[in-house]
């Protein structure tokens, strides 16, 4: 199942350090004694006095805070740096060794991540985050308005297991348009539509986000400057950056700056005319021009990613840089690091008549048109249209009647129903008269309605399913009219398409994957992510989904509605309860003897929290369930990490780098080999493919031969069971599911009118239908 893959290329680079070097902590000591609040409030004139003696004994050093580093140790301790003076009083400064750091320490690596940003501050970029800009670099796109800024992200990665320590470089680029903020308030009827925009400072180039714009502020209103005097802002520009305002009516921006030593945020206001919108407009991004020439630059390809960053990497390489590296006993390798990979097969694809589908020689996308592997029949059905849709919706159910014969759906002829209003009331109206002539064994279990309207903006859409999800649980598919004006050909891959989610919705399987793991004993498959709003009225939707098939394919969705900021975790209890409750009573079966949930990615630094707060409510559900089914046999929790927002790449190749097949396993060199993973499961076609990170957080398998192996194929093989596409995704497809839902869900609530909620009836549960697909 997982065999030798290719060497491939990394955008990692390996710093090298010698494992007999150490690093010494110093501090500086006052006689007579100065308390530390003193210290801190006084720390600049204090470093200022001590620093030449600082210099001459210790010759380079970092501070951080009040606490000193260094390669070198002070020959003499005691040694007197200077002296300072406070009301009166004479406290000579002297230094002490506190502790002596080796390589692996914690400590050591902050210490060996300030020395890496000090390197980088040496170079004098534009730093944004974590990533970096040279503003001589810019690309103009002049026909579109806008101008690229390239630069890299750049991060300092510690390998655990060895100790290794790497620097990480990808690609990055910042969009600034040419047109600036007072243009886009010219032009604007509504100011409140540019609050939340990114904008940046033609003199300084910081970026901000808006607030509000302040109509009743402008370059005449004042200010309190840094020695207490009023100015206004006009004169604060011509002053320090030589810069007169043309108009002096506009209104000025709201923004936050954050303090760096404070970590508080004060407002501020900039100079409309001296800003520039950056990111892309949505005319932009519909501009298929304008995205194609731009993808040019944007998405480079493997080999001129990796010449970037060897280009960057040799910023280190000058006099003043090597110099510094040297005297920290560092070595910084010039080119980037090879690793061996490994590949996994993915298997077949299962199908109904015993079809399967070889995924690596077959076309998916054709060859998945056939009979699926458990198809529910459809005995009672309705499409519902408008009668302004009349002609595209006989030429749609023309295509679709071909659709069912070829790929052998069991069902019967659709009902039809032509309404004369696109008023909401009406179709409601409408749906409930069909449901209550079709009672009993003939209730209709699907819907199928053709909607007028843009893409994402039909008016009845959310409405519709909003009814159809909550007071009416009745599977529903919607296609929109404008999407069957297309040619024959199309309209029948689209029919093909719908009939896979219609069975899924229905609570079919359209097709499931050979030889999935973890599959010789009842196993519970569970996602689970969480959707935040964007909007002022802070919320946070949680979704999680679990299986209940040996195929890992039907699924029960449960979803809550939370304040943004209030810990979810204490939610994940009786959620996981719902769920084995489901997965063994209904069926009035065993409860699973594993469980493993892919959770959306966390940081390094929050899979403690994790940890200590989410698994502890997963293993209290899961006492908690068996003790009211009185049963003593373990059930073994497994806990995954999946982020696909990663900076890593890999390249496969010599001369034309390019992406790596799928199925490419990373698990050596940049991960530690016991616990995390990289992994390319996603065929792309335009840029660099995006890598997967897994990183499990609990196993109760570990002494389980094999047991990583085992994960990592299972994690591939799921990126093939969403019925939403019909080759592999990013991620697992239960991750992928709760992900969708959370976001359906999410994107339709509006918290000022709570009505707005879609609340799934109990009944699409009991179906294991994929409504939100």
């Amino acid at each position: 199942m997982i065999e030798r893959g290719q060497t491939v290329y990394t955008n990692f680079y390996q710093i090298q350090i010698n494992p007999n070097s150490h690093i010494y902590r110093y501090q500086l000591q006052f006689q007579p004694f100065l308390s530390p609040e003193q210290q801190i409030s006084k720390w600049r004139e204090i470093f200022k006095i001590a620093k030449s003696g600082l210099q001459e004994n210790l010759k380079v050093f970092i501070t951080n805070n009040q606490i000193l580093y260094s390669p070198v140790r002070a020959q003499t301790m005691g040694l007197l740096l200077g002296v300072y003076e406070e009301e009166g009083n004479s406290h000579s400064i002297s230094i002490e060794e506190k502790a002596v750091l080796k390589p692996g320490e914690p400590e050591y690596t902050g210490l060996i991540g300030r020395f890496f940003k000090m390197l980088l501050k040496q170079q004098k970029l534009l730093q944004i985050g974590r990533k970096y800009f040279n503003t001589k670099n810019l690309i103009n796109f002049d026909q579109f308005g806008l101008k690229v800024l390239p630069g890299v992200t750049c991060s300092l990665i510690k390998q655990e297991e060895q100790g290794k320590y790497y620097i990480n470089i990808d690609s990055s680029f910042k969009m600034l348009r040419s047109t600036t903020m007072y243009e886009e308030l010219r032009n604007s009827r509504d100011f409140s539509q540019l609050e939340g925009a990114i904008v940046m400072t033609v003199y300084n180039y910081k970026f901000y986000k808006v607030n509000k714009v302040s109509r009743e502020m402008n370059p005449k209103s004042e200010f309190e400057n840094m020695k207490g005097e009023k100015m206004s802002y006009m004169q604060y520009y011509q002053d320090k950056y030589k810069i007169g305002i043309k108009d002096v009516s506009q209104p000025l921006i709201e923004v936050l700056e954050k303090s760096r030593k404070k970590q508080e945020e004060k407002i501020i206001y900039l100079i409309p005319e001296l800003c520039v919108m950056t990111g892309l407009s949505n005319e932009m991004r519909n501009n298929f021009q304008t995205m194609k020439q731009l993808s040019t630059v944007t998405k480079p390809r493997g080999v001129d990613r990796v010449r970037q960053a060897d280009q960057f990497i040799q910023c280190f390489h000058n006099k003043e840089s090597e110099e510094l590296i040297k005297k920290w006993n560092i070595q910084l390798e010039p080119k980037c690091l090879q690793i061996q990979s490994s590949k996994i097969r993915p298997g077949n694809i299962m199908m109904g008549n015993n079809t399967a589908i070889n995924i690596e020689t077959g076309n998916l996308d054709r060859d998945t048109q056939t009979a699926m592997l458990r198809g529910v029949g459809l005995e009672n059905w309705g499409i519902l249209y408008s009668d302004r849709d009349s002609r595209q919706a006989e030429d749609f159910m023309s295509c679709l009647r071909e659709s069912i014969e070829y790929c052998k759906f069991q069902c019967k002829a659709p009902r039809t129903f032509v309404l004369h209003s696109n008023k909401i009331e009406d179709w409601i109206k409408q749906i409930d008269f069909i449901v209550q002539q079709s009672q009993g064994p003939q209730k209709v279990t699907l819907l199928l309605l053709i909607l007028n309207g843009p893409k994402k903006n039909a008016p009845l859409y959310t409405d519709i399913k909003r009814y159809l999800i909550n007071d009416c649980p009745i599977a529903s598919q919607v296609i929109l009219s404008s999407t069957l004006n297309q040619p024959k050909g199309k309209v029948k891959t689209i029919c093909n398409k719908l009939l896979v989610q219609i069975c899924a919705k229905v609570g079919g399987t359209p097709w499931g994957v050979s030889e999935l793991p973890f599959t010789d004993q009842p196993t519970m498959i569970c996602g689970m992510d969480v959707y935040h709003s964007t909007g002022k009225a802070k919320k946070s939707m949680l979704s999680f989904v679990s299986t209940e098939d040996e195929f890992f394919s039907k699924y029960m969705t449960q979803s809550i509605e939370m304040e943004t900021g209030v810990e979810f975790s204490f939610s994940l209890c009786p959620v996981l309860v719902k769920a084995l409750q489901s997965f063994s009573g209904d069926r009035n079966g065993p409860l699973p003897s594993r469980i493993i949930i892919f959770r959306d990615g966390v940081s390094n630094s929050q899979a403690k929290t994790v940890i200590e707060t989410e698994v502890a409510q997963f293993r209290q559900a899961i006492e908690q369930v068996k003790t009211e089914k009185n049963s003593d046999k373990p059930i073994k929790l497994i806990v995954l990490s999946v982020n696909k927002k990663v900076g890593a790449k890999f390249y496969a190749g010599e001369r034309n780098l390019d992406n790596p097949p799928q199925g490419t396993l990373i698990d050596t060199e940049i991960s530690n080999g016991k616990d995390d993973y990289y992994l390319i499961s996603q065929r792309t076609t335009q840029g660099t493919v995006q890598p997967t990170h897994y990183h499990v957080l609990v196993n109760d398998l570990v002494d389980e031969p094999n047991i990583l192996k085992k994960l990592q194929a299972l994690s591939y093989k799921l990126c093939y069971m969403y019925y939403n596409f019909s080759g592999a995704i990013k991620i697992p497809a239960p991750i992928q599911y709760a992900h969708v839902c959370s976001n359906f869900i999410g994107d339709r609530f509006d918290p000022r009118k709570p009505q707005s909620l879609i609340k799934p009836n109990p009944i699409l549960n009991q179906r294991r239908s994929l409504f939100f697909i």
